[in-house]
């Protein structure tokens, strides 16, 4: 992989280049609708300072701040037996444990990548497909997308989909934004770009992240889920129908990896079963482009998709893809450095990739 045709690790890609530039004309912004873009937060950079509650503007259905859910927000799974098993802010060293955890159980999962990892990580990333796990979309640099503008919310998402696509040939459907920080600004964004927004099921974020910054011990985190499993019954669906819980995991350390591994037979007790975001929802066609998912997980479509990918031995890509030069395709650098990126803004807390409710993380953020 040559990583000088990317943008810099960890920061919001370039919104000014011919390649980012291309990619804006592509949306029809007067479908988009006018809301304001999200104050950062004073200590930590594109993380949406929420407005005092009861002052949210309600026509944005502001999910992170407000808790507003839309119609077409990904939040269970129909079926009340299943679990949409999901981790983000991968791929990382540890994710290969958690891989061969799932592997030896006959599981599937789906993982929601971060574009700056996927520089660092190509081949766990592959080897995730082959293994029939299902690829997420969570952006390049893991910024709430309220915080950005229009422009950077594009170039966050298609960088992000180029780097997976130019690695394994597929192009993702489902994106879950970093904190689950969504309004109808950003969905109209994602919609006009082919995603569908995935969050998770109120009250199934494990907060395993916490576990990162010794705010909880694992024996309680373990205790909270087995509360919540107790109630898995009470789910419903927006339309008031039973159905399965999404959760919400990280693949970040081993810690993390070894709790995952604990949850999972906690959950299956109950009657759950574990399966990746695509067979909890029933969609088989689980990729805008590249491929779908059978039975055994990701398998290639026999005409490698609906571009010229088959020419190029990669399914999915695409001709504009190939052939351009280093100065098309944003500014490059290596960016932050693998222990520098796991902080913000000199804070002791390690959330850079935690995908976690606003008010709570802000809550714990200033306490420290």
């Amino acid at each position: 992989m040559n990583a000088a045709i990317y943008p810099i690790k960890d920061v919001t890609p370039d919104v000014n280049s011919p390649q980012v530039q291309a990619w804006i004309s592509e949306i029809d912004w007067s479908k988009v609708p006018n809301i304001p873009v999200a104050p950062q937060h004073p200590e930590v950079k594109h993380f949406p300072l929420c407005p005092p509650q009861g002052q949210e503007n309600k026509a944005a259905c502001w999910w992170s701040c407000a808790g507003c859910v839309a119609k077409t927000d990904v939040v269970t799974c129909p079926d009340s037996n299943s679990w949409g098993l999901t981790y983000d802010d991968g791929p990382s060293p540890a994710t290969r444990s958690m891989m061969q955890h799932l592997s030896e159980k006959q599981l599937t999962a789906t993982f929601f990548i971060v574009g700056s990892r996927v520089l660092e990580y190509p081949d766990i990333l592959r080897d995730q497909v082959a293994q029939g796990h299902h690829l997420g979309m969570h952006t390049w640099s893991h910024a709430g997308l309220t915080t950005l503008t229009n422009h950077q919310i594009v170039a966050e998402i298609k960088w992000t989909e180029k780097i997976i696509r130019d690695v394994t040939g597929l192009t993702m459907k489902y994106v879950r934004p970093p904190y689950g920080d969504t309004d109808n600004r950003v969905r109209e964004i994602l919609r006009q770009m082919g995603y569908t927004t995935v969050i998770w099921t109120v009250g199934w974020d494990t907060n395993d992240w916490r576990m990162l910054q010794h705010q909880v011990q694992e024996a309680e985190v373990i205790q909270n889920f087995k509360n919540v499993v107790e109630r898995v019954q009470s789910i419903r669906s927006q339309s008031g129908k039973a159905c399965g819980p999404i959760t919400l995991e990280h693949d970040l350390s081993e810690d993390t990896i070894q709790l995952s591994k604990k949850l999972i037979p906690l959950g299956q007790a109950k009657g759950l079963k574990p399966m990746n975001l695509a067979m909890c929802l029933n969609d088989n066609t689980p990729y805008q482009h590249g491929s779908k998912l059978g039975p055994g997980g990701a398998k290639q479509k026999s005409n490698g998709g609906d571009s010229t990918g088959m020419a190029r031995g990669m399914a999915g890509m695409e001709d504009a893809d190939f052939g351009s030069d280093a100065s098309s395709k944003g500014p490059s650098g290596s960016g932050a450095t693998s222990e520098g990126r796991w902080k913000l803004c000199g804070l002791k807390l390690v959330m850079a990739y935690a995908a976690v409710g606003l008010a709570a993380v802000a809550s714990a953020m200033l306490s420290v």
